[in-house]
């Protein structure tokens, strides 16, 4: 049997929009609509700007991903992933996780839930 990690993305659940801009936004989530949340955790991210970097913020509620939307700087590192131009992830995260981010001009993330590569 394939292992997660080596299986094709499937999406299982519906792709939402996460925006972020200047002030992060509140998180919001990207649920999983089908039974099968132990497949779950896996999350297709696509920051289709072609010129505006995302810092992307997780968080186990909407205020702690808004929180952890922190762009980094010298001597102040940040949990936050970095979305850059045009990126298309797959990244893995708990199943009721929450997105938020931070940009510097207001831009839209896409998100979908699934499992797989």
């Amino acid at each position: 049997m394939a292992t997660a990690s080596s299986i094709a993305f499937k999406k299982l659940g519906n792709t939402v929009v996460v925006a972020a801009d200047t002030a992060a936004p509140t998180g919001k989530q990207a649920p999983v609509t089908t039974a099968a949340l132990i497949a779950a955790g896996n999350y297709r991210i696509t920051n289709p700007s072609s010129s505006v970097t995302v810092f992307l913020g997780t968080g186990v509620s909407a205020a702690a991903a808004q929180a952890s939307a922190v762009a980094p700087t010298a001597g102040a590192p940040s949990s936050a992933i970095v979305l850059i131009p045009g990126t298309v992830e797959i990244l893995s995260f708990d199943d009721d996780v929450y997105f938020s981010g931070l940009a510097a001009s207001p831009v839209s993330i896409y998100i979908t839930p699934g499992r797989g590569m």
